[in-house]
């Protein structure tokens, strides 16, 4: 039984694809602490009373702080807080060469076969 799982364990990490340093791309892992800007999420606010101050525009919120919010069935709805700040939402990569991920620092193969999944048959004609 130990030979055929330590098979099995073979076999699944023979079919993962591998990640390859390719020389044309360079970066950096993304460091949450020190590259997010966290001083950006403000002005924060609750209902409409503002709790940090900060240099951007604040979003218009309810008078009250307390709302009644939507809910799926059979709630429907569910009390909430209006809070207003700017999120930091998404990160976007720009490459030039594909599977170049230079917010990870690294790239990724891409195969002209699919490893997993239905494989497309070509004919001649």
């Amino acid at each position: 039984m130990r030979k055929i799982s330590f098979l099995f364990i073979l076999l699944f990490f023979s079919l993962v694809p591998q990640v390859h340093a390719d020389p044309s791309c360079e970066g950096r892992f993304v460091n949450p602490i020190t590259d997010v800007c966290w001083r950006c999420i403000f002005p924060l606010s609750l209902g409409s009373v503002q709790v940090g101050k900060g240099d951007l525009p604040d979003t218009s919120n309810p008078g009250s702080p307390l709302q009644l919010c939507p809910a799926p069935p059979p709630i429907f709805v569910r009390p909430g807080l209006a809070i207003g700040y700017w999120e930091p939402m998404a990160m976007t990569d720009v490459s030039r060469s594909p599977g170049c991920m230079v917010n990870l620092g690294a790239s990724v193969s891409i195969s002209a076969r699919p490893v997993w999944g239905p494989r497309e048959r070509t004919t001649s004609r």
